[in-house]
């Protein structure tokens, strides 16, 4: 169990990671620096519940700094393709909108999604889904605030502390390896309205490690109490932190009863004398009927009430820890999406189909927002609210002469065209080493695997990859955008292409078309994909149930 000094250690361990020097601080590190906790006690850190309208301000400062420089620099995400006829850059891309690269922005979410999708496609669906929230009565939490002071008003320090287990979490997860080697795996900490912060992780394990049998399933999670007399302290824990509150006949207001008049996350739970695969994406995990009970509010608590533990976990951080086993592949969509939803929002606006109206998405996102204090706190701290491992590479997708373009609106058209680098995107010169590279030639990559092998340089060109781990992911493409979404469907199935022309050929026949040459490689087995596809969808979320 680390220490309070090794936590903080370990958290100024990363704030240095990537330091850059210079003279002058930013907005956001001045009010970290002011939020630090020093032997004379700073007084702001002790204001109460002023100090957490405090945050809040000092946070949506920083964040409407950051939405200003996105609105009044759109010059730098003015990107569109160049309509025939236009010579004024001005006239092109005048929607503002916010960057995937705005955290916390919807694009961004939408993009993260898409990404943890990626994940799944390369390594396989997640073998386990766990869940961590922070635990306010934490000896760590407890030995450094004053008497006068109340925990869900020392949200500075709630939110140091759990970024430090959540670092130590990680270390087991990645480096001492508990529940065997990772593949990959993705996290996502997210704010409660009026609670404390929480982490998802998805885990996908190595080929090698993965979690095939009820037995296996056995080896790292428990629904069960365990015995007083042999393990005293994991039997306090449970009883604590992994029984679900008496709810349904027992307790008819509860809040997970209220709405359908029974716990809509299906407690208590049958009895089963040995785990066994479930039906809905989640195993049926052993709950042995031994007789034995506790009393939780007023109620006699069996086995059937135990939420789903890692004993090593459960000791270890002494918080509420959630742990499910992905056994089935149905789980895989809804899963990501519920750790990708993004925030909490207060509003929505509707606005008519006319094209000439400009949608402001910074406006729209500053009026639907919700700022939390626990929140608020994490971000002053520049903490992370997602990670992704390996990093996911996107690479570009357009037709032949149609690429993206990013331009300044006091630029001239004639100018732009006249760029020499202008006709260089990540597919053409995948085409292009396709054709001229020998070591692209013998790997004969799809587009998608092509950045495990190599690097795409700041000159617009491919370069052998040395050090670090990537997948790559196609941008995502409708199926209503016609020979774009063909395309996309050829280089996700045609290994190392030379250009478009090669796309279209088959046969030694090349075809006027991306669909006609989808068509002859039997790529496009019906019409109706697009509708099945949906019907898929709903199934999936139909037919999965969270705990």
């Amino acid at each position: 169990m680390c220490s309070i000094d090794g936590f903080l250690d370990l958290e100024a361990e990363n704030m240095q990671k990537g330091k850059r020097k210079r003279n002058t601080v930013s907005c956001r590190e001045y009010y970290c620096y002011k939020l630090q906790i020093r032997d004379d006690e700073n007084i702001i850190l002790h204001s109460g519940r002023l100090f957490e309208q405090y945050t809040v301000d000092e946070w949506i400062k920083i964040e409407s700094q950051r939405l200003d420089f996105s609105s009044l620099n759109q010059d730098l995400f003015r990107i569109d393709m160049l309509r025939r006829g236009e010579r004024e850059a001005s006239k092109i891309g005048r929607n503002r909108y916010l960057p995937h690269s705005f955290t916390g922005g919807p694009r961004g979410m939408c993009c993260r999604y898409m990404d943890a999708i990626a994940l799944a496609q390369r390594f396989g669906k997640p073998d386990i889904f766990l869940t961590m929230t922070c635990n306010p009565t934490w000896p760590e939490i407890k030995a450094n605030i004053l008497r006068t002071d109340e925990v869900q008003n020392r949200l500075d320090l709630v939110s140091r502390i759990f970024h430090a287990k959540l670092e130590e979490l990680k270390k087991d997860i990645l480096t001492r390896n508990i529940f065997g080697k990772v593949a990959a795996f993705m996290y996502t900490v997210e704010f409660q309205k009026r609670g404390l912060p929480h982490a998802h992780f998805l885990i996908i394990l190595e080929e090698k490690y993965k979690l095939l049998t009820p037995e296996a399933y056995d080896k790292y999670v428990c629904a069960e109490l365990p015995d007083p007399d042999i393990n005293a302290e994991l039997y306090t824990l449970v009883t604590k932190h992994r029984i679900h509150d008496p709810c349904g006949a027992l307790n008819p207001a509860s809040m997970c009863t209220r709405k359908k008049g029974y716990c809509k996350f299906k407690y208590p739970k049958e009895f089963a004398e040995q785990t066994s695969k479930g039906k809905n994406s989640y195993p049926i995990y052993r709950r042995r009927n031994t007789g034995k009970s506790v009393k939780i509010r007023e109620h006699l608590i069996d086995n059937s009430w135990v939420v789903p533990y890692n004993s090593y976990l459960l000791c270890k951080f002494s918080c509420h820890i959630n742990i499910e086993i992905c056994s089935d592949k149905k789980v895989i969509k809804y899963i990501y999406k519920y750790i990708c939803k993004g925030h909490h929002k207060i509003a929505f606006h509707l606005h008519s189909n006319d094209t000439n109206i400009e949608i402001d998405e910074i406006k729209e996102y500053q009026s639907a927002r919700w700022v939390l204090p626990p929140e608020a706190t994490w971000r002053i701290f520049a903490f992370h609210i997602s990670e992704m491992i390996p990093s996911v590479y996107h690479l570009q997708l357009h037709l032949e002469g149609q690429q993206f373009v990013s331009f300044k609106s006091t630029d001239n058209i004639t100018k732009i065209l006249n760029n020499p680098t202008i006709g260089k995107t990540m597919l053409t010169e995948f085409f292009l080493m396709n054709a001229e590279d020998e070591d692209a030639k013998n790997l004969n990559l799809l587009y998608r695997e092509f950045p495990e092998y190599f690097v795409w340089s700041t000159n617009k060109t491919w370069s052998h990859r040395k050090q670090g781990k990537v997948i790559g992911r196609v941008v995502t493409c409708h199926s209503t955008e016609g020979e774009r979404y063909y395309l996309r469907l050829l280089l996700m199935n045609v290994r190392a292409p030379k250009s478009y022309q090669d796309l279209r050929t088959v046969n030694r026949i090349q075809y006027n078309t991306f669909r006609e040459s989808a068509e002859k490689r039997g790529l496009l087995l019906c019409d109706n994909n697009l509708i099945e596809g949906q019907t898929i969808d709903r199934q999936l979320w139909s037919s999965t149930s969270f705990t």
